[in-house]
């Protein structure tokens, strides 16, 4: 004599199956690599994905609207700082529905976050689902903030440096 329970656990784990079986092909139906990884492999090194700060500068000096900035640090972070018009994916969220309007369109994105690491990671994710026109911010939202931002007022155009003071306070002693 069978004891019921037994068929019914047989009937329970039958039907766990059948939802795993469904939801896991629904899954993968909505993140689908688009590129096998000789695919991915030969786009990232021929393709110059890297935006230098100095073009970015000029594309948001200019308004251009075939750019979208997106910062894909947390929302407290952005709220903090940000470059002008970039609009917040953060990183944890970059694949939700609601920010494809932003990520899937003919634009071209400028992904950044603190240093460019990070975007880069997420570049390459989102071009394995097929979103294109990436490129990424180099120096990230630190190096904008410490070093584009004065850049008007400071510096001069295509002579950067780092090192090089602009001033030399013991020259201005010595005027006196």
């Amino acid at each position: 004599m069978k004891k019921p329970y037994i068929k019914l656990l047989g009937l329970f784990i039958a039907i766990l199956l059948i939802g795993f079986l469904f939801t896991s092909l629904r899954s993968s139906k909505k993140y689908k690599f688009d590129m096998s990884a000789e695919e991915l492999h030969s786009e990232l090194v021929a393709s110059n994905h890297e935006m230098d700060p100095n073009k970015a500068w000029d594309i948001l000096s200019n308004n251009n609207d075939d750019y979208i900035f997106v910062d894909i640090r947390n929302p407290r972070e952005f709220a903090n700082f940000h470059i002008e018009g970039a609009v917040n994916v953060p990183l944890q969220r970059v694949l939700d529905d609601e920010f494809i309007p932003y990520l899937k369109n003919e634009k071209k994105k400028v992904l950044y976050s603190n240093e460019s690491i990070k975007a880069n990671e997420i570049r390459l994710l989102l071009t394995q689902y097929g979103y294109d026109n990436l490129f990424v911010l180099q120096g990230g939202a630190r190096y904008w903030k410490e070093n584009m931002l004065s850049k008007d007022v400071f510096k001069s155009r295509g002579e950067y440096n780092d090192n090089k003071l602009k001033f030399d306070p013991n020259k201005m002693k010595a005027q006196k």
